[in-house]
């Protein structure tokens, strides 16, 4: 079955007059904030597509390079397509924003999109490799907000004014959350403007986020899509207002966007998720339900300490025997309580399905070209 790369050579010469903007071109937007567009695309301006990607394939090379798992290859190949379709062919990119801090605990992207429909679509790039990127996410669970997410409302404040087109917001993987966040967050006159909310496969919020005053405001725009194999959108979800889709892939590996399987301008659906997700997801729900904000906190820092004291600064530095000794670590630090330990075991389930996917889809070899394109 296609995928949205295939759905660009389908649909990529039917302009948005004659088919309105769908699901698919939404995931298409979200996957242009994968590409590292610094000192490309101005902080405050414009550049059009075409020529970031003249700047950018100048620079790192016209080929798709895997940098791991959730970083899967495809964006190239998209922006290429996209290059030579009469739909997208005209987007303009503006206002690019990329901070990686680890000092700060804060990784975030975004840039906004310029649609031939006279929209924006202001994206938000999720999870990549880094431990900072998964720490955050697990921050989620035990903050009211992290940086990325006060980053996020304050990047939709300036698009709004920036622009006076209608707005579309959106993002994969933590990205996704960002989108919500920053949407519900707006002022009313932005949200107003505001067509709809893309997540796609994003965590959820720490308290649930049902009674809060701006998100009741926009709930009805928003669009969350969750693949069947979910380790990542299921995380912190409190609610079951979204949509299962069919993905060629399991585990952490049907994370990623390009696997999820379309039909026309939609995302095939399931039914619901396999028994593997419906367990994961379970025990995740419990930590959330049964453990303080304080110890889920204590733990986060604990076992991202010992991942970093590793040597490991992404996830695709990491080994089985590093995670082993770090888990090792963090259970010594955190003492025997029943529901530290389940939380423990879920996040290591995690990271270990991350690790299995990387060794089928990365082999030895690439993990060094890797590291060593990283370093150069």
């Amino acid at each position: 079955m296609a995928n949205a790369i295939d759905y660009i050579d389908w649909r990529g010469d039917v302009p948005f007059e004659v088919s309105p903007f769908n699901e698919v071109d939404n995931l298409l937007m979200c996957r242009l904030t994968s590409l590292d567009f610094t000192g490309i695309v101005p902080a405050e301006g414009q550049l059009s597509l075409a020529e970031a990607a003249r700047l950018y394939f100048e620079r790192n090379g016209d080929e798709d390079v895997r940098l791991g798992v959730l970083l899967a290859p495809g964006s190239v190949t998209m922006v290429k397509k996209m290059l030579q379709s009469e739909r997208f062919a005209s987007l303009v990119l503006a206002d690019y924003e990329n901070h990686v801090d680890a000092s700060r605990d804060i990784q975030f992207s975004a840039l906004t999109a310029m649609v031939p429909d006279g929209t924006a679509f202001v994206a938000f790039r999720g999870t990549d490799d880094t431990l900072v990127a998964w720490k955050e996410d697990l921050y989620m669970g035990s903050m009211r907000t992290v940086p990325a997410q006060r980053a996020a409302e304050a990047y939709l404040c300036r698009a709004a004014w920036r622009t006076e087109r209608p707005l579309r917001v959106g993002g994969h993987s933590k990205g996704g959350n960002l989108a919500v966040y920053a949407a519900m967050n707006a002022p009313e006159e932005a949200q107003r403007r505001i067509l709809d909310i893309y997540n796609n496969d994003g965590p959820g919020f720490r308290d649930g986020v049902a009674g809060h005053e701006g998100f009741a405001r926009v709930s009805g725009r928003i669009h969350t899509i969750i693949p069947q194999y979910s380790l990542v959108g299921v995380l912190l979800r409190t609610d079951d207002d979204f949509e299962i889709v069919e993905s060629c892939e399991t585990g952490v590996a049907a994370h990623n966007g390009f696997t999820w399987q379309v039909k026309g301008t939609k995302f095939v659906r399931c039914a619901d998720f396999p028994f593997r997700t419906r367990v994961f997801s379970e025990a995740m729900r419990e930590w959330t339900e049964d453990l303080s904000y304080e110890d889920r906190r204590e733990l986060t820092d604990v076992f991202f300490d010992a991942l970093s004291a590793t040597g490991a600064e992404t996830l695709t530095d990491l080994t089985e025997q590093k995670l082993r000794k770090a888990a090792t670590v963090a259970r010594g630090l955190l003492g025997n309580s029943g529901r530290r330990e389940l939380l423990l075991d879920s996040v290591e389930l995690l990271l270990r399905e991350y690790l299995l996917s990387a060794r089928r889809e990365l082999p030895h070899g690439r993990l060094h070209i890797t590291r060593r394109r990283r370093e150069n």
